[in-house]
């Protein structure tokens, strides 16, 4: 079982300063190459404390590259929508070659009307943004002689790009996908891997969605099931009395940073996301005992880690897992611990799993 860390900042500058924040990320990067996790995955998200300390993910797995040798760097995802695709190609083929060929490219449409705002990208064509996005940032990676006709962007034709990325002919690419059938089937269709977080369907949907995936990758011709990304929350104590309490207390802080990014959606409606404008209230009636009841967190003692973990392994068969570890306001010496007690009490355990 192939399992990694996850950074979704959840600080601001009144708790610790960004600084910090990133030294405390590269310590835990480096803890976790030397204890076994299989990746870092890192988002993009602007001005909310919830997100807002990561607006650049590549820029910050570049840092993590630089402090580990083993340990695959995932995009969590970059959002084409926000940025040209030569640009962002270009970015992430250096990344790519700065690792030695460990990058995964994850790509997705990006949710906040802040952020849409920020940009000036109207919201209904994020997903036409983003798609688009990321069919160019391909082309630009396997084709040597490159034109682009497509709706938001037009260029070319254009000399091979460089650097090209070391992984030949270019990086695995994932994309994130929520509760829309229409990303799930897209994203099969392409051929690209899936990042999904479970905590935002019931499993049973979730079965459903991945099963249109499926169909679609046979149906073009894929092989394969395809790659597929897995993230919860996680944090661990020697005794489960300890990490219930305190994880809970968390959990609650992140929630409410949560809940203020999301308040963003208050009098905003979009065709492209039916239903976001309810997700404030979603999150405010789903408690972390739901969460713990339902198998949404990795919380507990390492016997409790290594149950809720064989759990995911039987619900997604082969999907690499990514914990985050540090959410909330959970100090750096407690998302250490839980780092130490996975690499050392779990990792170990689900090595054949």
């Amino acid at each position: 079982m192939r399992i990694g860390l996850n950074f979704l900042p959840t600080l601001g500058p009144d708790e610790v300063p960004a600084a910090e924040y990133y030294a405390d990320c590269l310590h835990l990067c480096g803890a976790a190459d030397r204890l076994g996790f299989s990746h870092v995955k890192a988002v993009e998200h602007y001005f909310h404390p919830w997100g807002g300390y990561s607006p650049d993910p590549i820029a910050l797995l570049s840092a993590v590259a630089a402090r580990t040798t083993r340990v695959r760097l995932v995009t969590g995802a970059c959002v084409p929508a926000f940025s040209h695709p030569v640009k962002l190609a270009a970015s992430l083929a250096l990344l790519d070659n700065l690792s030695g060929g460990r990058l995964d490219a994850g790509f997705g449409r990006a949710f906040l009307p802040t952020e849409f705002d920020a940009f000036e990208v109207p919201m209904d064509q994020s997903k036409e943004r983003m798609r688009e996005g990321v069919d160019a940032v391909v082309r630009l990676w396997t084709d040597s002689d490159f034109r682009w006709d497509g709706t938001f962007h037009r260029f070319g034709p254009l000399p091979p790009l460089l650097p090209r990325p070391a992984q030949l002919p270019c990086p695995p690419v994932y994309v994130a996908a929520t509760v829309s059938e229409d990303s799930f089937v897209w994203a099969g269709e392409r051929g690209y891997h899936l990042m999904v977080i479970p905590i935002v369907a019931s499993h049973q949907r979730l079965q459903e969605l991945l099963k249109l995936y499926h169909e679609a990758r046979a149906a073009h011709g894929h092989p394969g099931p395809g790659r597929l990304h897995v993230s919860y929350h996680a944090y661990l104590a020697p005794e489960r009395s300890e990490a219930l309490h305190e994880a809970e207390r968390h959990f609650d802080d992140y929630r409410s940073k949560q809940l203020a990014a999301y308040a963003s959606w208050r009098g905003v409606r979009s065709d492209q996301y039916p239903g976001y404008e309810k997700m404030e209230a979603a999150v405010r009636a789903t408690s972390f005992t739901d969460l713990l009841d339902a198998g949404h967190v990795v919380v507990g003692s390492p016997a409790d880690a290594r149950d809720a973990l064989r759990l995911v392994a039987e619900r997604y068969p082969g999907a690499e897992v990514s914990l985050h570890v540090r959410f909330g306001d959970i100090a750096q010496r407690a998302a250490m611990r839980t780092v130490g007690l996975l690499g050392r009490d779990v990792l170990p355990a689900l090595a054949d799993v």
